[in-house]
């Protein structure tokens, strides 16, 4: 027998409950500082509930559009295994059955509705859904990518960068990667620019020169954070290079700011 939605949803929550370990709860939460609550589940566990839930549910029998329904409500719950395990949803059973326009409106929609609003739960969504579909749809998914960093969620907008990391070894992309990540660079939050220096280490280790390049021409909008992540695998002195272009360029904008006006 199929349950509706939120009877289904309550069951897999329950299920999660049962397994939940507190130190991974205090550990998640602290970890994170406090930006989503956690229960205490790995990965694992929460794929090995998931493929019994579906089962036992009925869900699993239903046609993809509507075992959609069933992944996507699990993005409406506070908890960070709940939105972990639509993900996993997605991933294993949904995410290249579907057109991948059909699920990317879908996926908008959680953007909107502020469903993801922590950068755990973006950036596994990233690995694990959306940069497998880059990878497999290519330039017709990446312009949709570069639509999306330049949302003004920054959730989404990190979405648009950190979903090329699935790419990184693909110079075809590298003309993306550098309009998104110069996107990114424009926003002060703290995880716009992270997402940058991510997706930059990445291509780093497959083509150093694009990488060294794109610093030089952004270096003012970096942060010391995000071009410290970025040449990561740059030799010491290639990296202290960079930082310091970046540390002068900060130091010359905090000039900038005091300088008085006449």
């Amino acid at each position: 027998m199929i349950m509706n939605t939120s009877v289904a949803v309550v069951r897999l929550q329950n299920k999660l409950d049962e397994i939940a370990v507190a130190g991974k709860k205090i550990w998640w939460e602290r970890y994170l500082r406090g930006a989503i609550q956690f229960r205490g589940v790995g990965i694992p566990e929460i794929r090995k509930s998931i493929a019994g839930w579906r089962e036992e549910t009925g869900i699993a029998s239903l046609p993809d559009e509507d075992q959609l329904r069933f992944a996507l409500a699990l993005f409406e719950e506070s908890m960070a295994e709940d939105k972990l395990a639509g993900i996993l949803f997605l991933q294993n059973y949904l995410q290249d059955r579907l057109p991948w326009r059909t699920l990317f409106k879908s996926y908008e929609a959680l953007y909107k509705r502020n469903l993801i609003f922590d950068w755990n739960t973006c950036d596994w969504f990233c690995v694990r859904v959306l940069g497998p579909t880059l990878l497999r749809e290519g330039t017709s998914c990446a312009r949709v990518l570069r639509s999306w960093s330049r949302a003004k969620n920054l959730w989404q907008a990190r979405s648009g960068v950190v979903s090329f990391i699935k790419v990184a070894s693909d110079a075809s992309f590298y003309s993306d990667i550098e309009e998104v990540s110069g996107n990114l660079l424009q926003r002060e939050e703290r995880f716009a620019k992270t997402s940058v220096g991510w997706v930059l280490r990445e291509v780093s280790q497959h083509d150093p020169e694009f990488v060294k390049k794109f610093i030089q021409k952004y270096h003012r909008q970096f942060s010391l954070e995000s071009v410290r992540n970025a040449t990561k695998y740059f030799t010491k002195s290639e990296k202290m290079h960079y930082v310091a272009m970046v540390k002068k360029s900060e130091q010359g904008t905090a000039a900038e700011v005091k300088k008085p006006r006449r």
